[in-house]
C-alpha cells in the first residue's frame, strides 16, 4: 500500500513575476511531484492560497495577476509588505493542516511545521558586487537563521553543498543534493521541426552560435561578445552570435551594447525569448556558449546538450558537475583563448557531432523525476 500523501506547503510568490531559473524550478518540480504523487501540494501566493501544485496565475485559474490586483490597495513598504505577506502565509497553515513546508527561495515565511529550505547558490556571498543590494542585504539576514532552523536543506548541486556546509558550518548530513532536471521540450529536432521559429527570428537551422542568459554581470555577456569579436570574419559570417536573456541588474549598459552590435549587423539580440520558441532556438544551434562566472547548477548548458547541441562553458563553480566531459570548458576570464575553442569547434564538425552525442546521454541523467523522488524522500525524512 502507498504511503499517505504529505500535506507540503509552497510558497508561490516568485510566480507572480516573470519566470526566472527559481520559478521555473518551483513550477517543474510541483509538475514531477503531479506525477510522482505522495505530495498534496497546497500554494501560496502572496496573498492567497490556492490547493494544488505551485503554477504561473494565468495556468492555474486564469485570473488577472494578483500583484496588479492587491498593489493598489496596499501601499507599503517592502518590509511592511513581507510582514502581511507572512502572516497570511502562517495563518493557512493550520487550516489546511499543512505537515511541511518547502521553501524553494533561500528564505521561509513565517512558519510553525517542519520546514525544508532549497539553497540554489552562494552568489550574494562570493559576487555580492552582481547583486542588487537589497538582495544581497535580504539574503545575508534571512538565510543563516533559515539555515539553522530548517529541518532539512536541498541545494541543487554537490558543488553548492560544498559551499553551504564550509561557508555555514552546516552539518553535512543535513544537506541533501537534489540535481535539478531538464524539461521534456528540450530535445533534438531536424530542420523542419525548428523552421517556423526560426525563420520568424531570421536564422537558420545549424548556423549560429547561441548563448542564453539573463543579461546581469554574473552571466559574463561581455566575455563572449569579446570572444566573438576575435574569430575570423569568416566564420561570423557563416555563424551569428545570437544572445537571447530578459533585461536583469545592472543591464542597461550591456543591453545598450547589444543593440549597438545588432544594429550594425553584428550580432542578434533577441532579448526575452517566449518558452514555447525556446526549445527551438536550443535545437537549431551549431554551438552554444555559456560563459558565466558562477553557477550553482546551470540550467541553459543542460537544456543545450538535451537539444543534442554542443556546449562551451565555463570552468568554474558547478558546471563541471552539470556537464562532465560532454562539453568543452572556458576559462570566463580569457575571451582570447575561448575565441579559440569556439573556431575549433565551428571549424570541425564530425568533433561537435561528437560531443553533442556525449552531452545528450549525460543530459539524459538529469530529470525532473529524480528530483522530485529525492525531495519527496527528504520529506518523509524529516516527519
Amino acid at each position: 500500500m502507498d504511503a499517505v500523501p504529505i500535506r507540503v506547503a509552497f510558497n508561490a510568490t516568485p510566480l507572480l513575476s516573470p519566470l526566472t531559473g527559481i520559478g521555473n524550478y518551483i513550477v517543474e518540480l510541483g509538475r514531477a511531484f503531479a506525477q510522482l504523487g505522495g505530495v498534496d501540494a497546497y500554494s501560496y501566493y502572496r496573498y492567497r492560497w490556492r490547493e494544488g501544485r505551485p503554477q504561473p496565475p494565468q495556468a492555474a485559474d486564469g485570473a488577472p495577476s494578483l500583484v496588479q490586483r492587491v498593489r493598489p490597495w496596499l501601499p507599503f513598504r517592502s518590509a511592511l509588505r513581507r510582514a502581511v505577506h507572512g502572516v497570511g502565509f502562517a495563518a493557512g497553515l493550520p487550516r489546511y493542516r499543512i505537515q511541511v513546508y518547502h521553501e524553494q527561495n533561500y528564505v521561509p515565511l513565517s512558519y510553525d511545521v517542519p520546514v525544508v529550505v532549497t539553497i540554489h547558490d552562494l552568489s550574494w556571498v562570493r559576487y555580492p558586487e552582481t547583486q542588487p543590494p537589497d538582495r544581497v542585504r535580504w539574503l545575508s539576514r534571512g538565510v543563516p537563521e533559515a539555515l539553522e532552523r530548517s529541518s532539512a536543506i536541498l541545494v541543487d548541486s554537490d558543488f553548492v553543498r560544498s559551499e553551504v556546509v564550509a561557508t555555514f558550518g552546516v552539518a553535512p548530513e543535513r544537506v541533501t543534493t537534489a540535481h535539478l532536471g531538464v524539461g521534456a521540450a528540450f530535445h533534438p529536432r531536424p530542420d523542419a521541426a525548428t523552421a517556423g521559429t526560426l525563420r520568424a527570428l531570421g536564422l537558420r537551422h545549424g548556423a549560429y552560435v547561441l548563448t542564453v542568459g539573463t543579461i546581469e554581470p554574473r552571466k559574463n555577456v561581455a566575455h563572449v561578445l569579446e570572444a566573438y569579436a576575435m574569430l575570423p570574419a569568416a566564420l561570423r559570417e557563416r555563424y551569428p552570435l545570437v544572445v537571447a536573456g530578459a533585461h536583469g541588474w545592472r543591464s542597461p549598459a550591456m543591453i545598450g551594447r547589444l543593440r549597438e552590435l545588432a544594429d550594425r549587423g553584428q550580432i542578434r539580440f533577441l532579448g526575452r525569448v517566449a518558452a514555447a520558441m525556446l526549445p527551438d532556438l536550443y535545437a537549431g544551434a551549431a554551438l552554444f556558449v555559456f560563459p558565466s562566472r558562477y553557477e550553482g547548477f546551470g540550467l541553459p548548458p543542460l537544456e543545450a546538450m538535451a537539444s543534442g547541441v554542443p556546449v562551451v562553458v565555463s570552468d568554474r563553480a558547478s558546471l563541471p558537475e552539470v556537464v562532465g566531459d560532454a562539453g568543452w570548458t572556458l576559462d570566463p576570464d580569457r575571451p582570447d583563448a575561448t575565441a579559440l575553442t569556439i573556431a575549433a569547434a565551428l571549424d570541425d564538425s564530425a568533433a561537435r557531432t561528437a560531443i553533442a552525442s556525449r552531452g545528450l546521454e549525460r543530459a539524459a541523467r538529469f530529470t525532473w523525476a529524480a528530483c522530485a523522488a529525492t525531495t519527496r524522500a527528504t520529506y518523509r525524512a524529516i516527519l
